[in-house]
């Protein structure tokens, strides 16, 4: 079963990472966009764990939460910051190297055992989702130094997001109020940033991308709350080193929505890359 749920954990944060990439297409103002991800998904995290009796805020599961919350906050603030400066090309593999550290951490720290065929599909998912986003025809002239820093920096917190939560379940929390903790510390943290940029707009084109790029973020929230509760679902199932690189697998979803609605064109380099993940997932189940 856990194999399933990390299966559809993809799918569904990837229309959430598909809907930010949209925003971004847009050009709408991301800390609005970010405020209301975090808000309907905060909303999100605390009703279900109200149903499911698990809203504990003990010391561990307001600590984990930071965590896990700070990972996916500045992880997010600093990728866009990377973008500023250098190719996304060479950006949103070199961030999701994270993917490396959770499956270290799964197989060298918890003890989880792989096969040879596991080994296998998991190389093989984190080197399609390491080059397919690479186009030989962009320029991958880096604008400045400091892309490194952000580049580096990005990677670390979006561990501390997926891993922190497989850290949480070992350490016998419920994720839910984790998350929960984690999405209301992005919410706080987004609303401050939110509020500075305030005081720096003034015309009424700027408050109208504001408010669209706010119900965006609501409706993104959405998605970003049900994949990461069946990310955290899997993980309390089944492995790490395992249950990450299919979640990883997100990015798939992503390419193949961005060519139907966005206009971008898959090209058979892409074809064979797209092939190869389905390939590691496959190999994965055996």
């Amino acid at each position: 079963m856990w194999f399933i749920l990390a299966l559809l954990s993809a799918v569904v944060f990837g229309f959430s990472s598909f809907f930010m990439k949209v925003n971004s297409f847009w050009q709408l103002p991301l800390t609005p966009f970010l405020t209301g991800l975090y808000t309907s998904g905060s909303i999100g995290f605390l009703g279900y764990a109200l149903m499911e009796g698990t809203l504990h805020l003990s010391l561990a599961v307001l600590f984990g939460g930071v965590m896990v919350g700070a990972g996916s906050t500045f992880g997010n603030l600093l990728y866009m910051k990377a973008l500023n400066v250098g190719p996304a090309s060479l950006s949103s593999p070199l961030v999701n190297t994270n993917i490396l550290l959770i499956v270290l951490l799964g197989v060298f720290v918890y003890g989880e055992q792989l096969g040879v065929v596991q080994y296998a599909g998991i190389g093989l998912i984190m080197a399609a989702i390491a080059v397919l986003p690479l186009d030989p025809k962009e320029d991958f002239s880096i604008k400045s130094g400091v892309w490194y820093g952000f580049v580096l920096t990005a990677m670390l917190f979006m561990f501390f997001r997926n891993g922190g939560l497989k850290i949480t379940e070992e350490a016998g929390l419920e994720n839910t109020p984790v998350l929960f903790t984690g999405y209301l510390f992005g919410m706080l943290y987004s609303l401050y940033g939110w509020h500075r940029e305030k005081k720096q707009q003034a015309c009424a084109a700027a408050h109208i991308h504001t408010k669209k790029a706010f119900r965006w973020g609501l409706i993104t929230g959405v998605f970003s709350f049900g994949g990461m509760q069946l990310y955290a679902a899997a993980l309390r199932e089944g492995p790490a080193s395992i249950v990450s690189p299919l979640f990883a697998a997100h990015a798939l979803l992503v390419a193949v929505l961005s060519m139907l609605y966005l206009q971008e064109r898959i090209t058979g380099y892409q074809a064979v890359i797209l092939a190869v993940v389905l390939t590691g997932i496959v190999f994965l189940r055996l």
